[in-house]
């Protein structure tokens, strides 16, 4: 059996992502998780090294503090990590981190 390419429809996903999320409702990460499947041109890479980049900070501190298990340091914080990696974006992927401008 071979995989069929599966056509999304980015404008309605992008429709129904706002309408889930203004409403508070958790399928709108159906709709985000579809939106990424569509990216094939890397065009959400810069959030994704944002994210990256809190993730690598907040292991390091785990580490330094001597905190090693996963089950202390992932549940609550990969949430955290992506409102915090938002920030970073400040909607300019070019230029890098806040603070951290070239």
């Amino acid at each position: 059996m071979f995989n069929e390419a599966v056509k999304i429809d980015l404008h309605q996903e992008a429709e129904s992502l706002a309408t889930y999320l203004e409403e508070g409702d958790p399928c709108a990460s159906v709709h985000l998780a579809r939106l990424i499947e569509a990216d094939t041109n890397g065009a959400l890479r810069p959030f994704a090294e944002a994210l990256s980049a809190r993730l690598w900070d907040h292991l390091k501190r785990y580490a330094e503090l001597g905190i090693t298990d996963p089950d202390e340091t992932l549940p609550d914080e990969v949430y955290g990590l992506l409102q915090r990696a938002a920030t970073d974006w400040d909607h300019l992927p070019c230029d890098g981190r806040s603070g951290e401008e070239a």
